[in-house]
């Protein structure tokens, strides 16, 4: 197996994610504009107008700055995964296993890929999770069957 760095990023998702960050944060942008043009002093003497921009705003700065950075890279000493607020890192010898794990839904369900560690936790890697309607997604498969082998070379 060719063990060079490689990086994986979460397919569609982090662009649906950044899109919709996107309109999030332009709604904000616009929503405090409007306010300043009529005159409203948000933080004097209106403060419940801070609502809808804090709700829409902060998400949408998160996920707009945030999706183009989701994924995961790995190579021959282990792997760096970049979610939505925080990245981690873990050596292939902290990793006993990669596997899909089902999260189900009431509608849906979705599969993510999970480590689980050679302490005995597990970590789910959510911002590369696919939906799936009682089928294994083909893509978190693919995702997991490249992480496990990387794991495995590297052992």
């Amino acid at each position: 197996m060719d063990m060079r760095k490689r990086k994986r990023r979460a397919g569609g998702s982090s662009i649906t994610y950044f899109l919709l960050g996107g309109a999030c944060l332009l709604v904000a942008v616009v929503m405090v504009t409007g306010m300043a043009a009529k005159g409203i002093r948000i933080w004097a003497e209106n403060p419940e107008y801070l609502i809808p921009i804090l709700i829409l705003g902060v998400p949408g700065a998160v996920l707009t700055f945030r999706a183009p950075v989701f994924g995961v890279s790995y190579g021959p000493t282990g792997l760096k995964y970049s979610g939505l607020l925080r990245s981690r890192s873990y050596a292939w010898a902290d990793i006993r296993e990669v596997q899909v794990a089902v999260l189900e839904g009431r509608v849906y369900s979705s599969d993510v890929p999970e480590l689980v560690l050679a302490s005995g936790g597990t970590d789910q890697l959510h911002m590369l999770a696919g939906h799936s309607s009682g089928r294994t997604n083909k893509r978190v498969k693919r995702l997991v069957a490249e992480l496990e082998a990387a794991r495995a070379a590297a052992s």
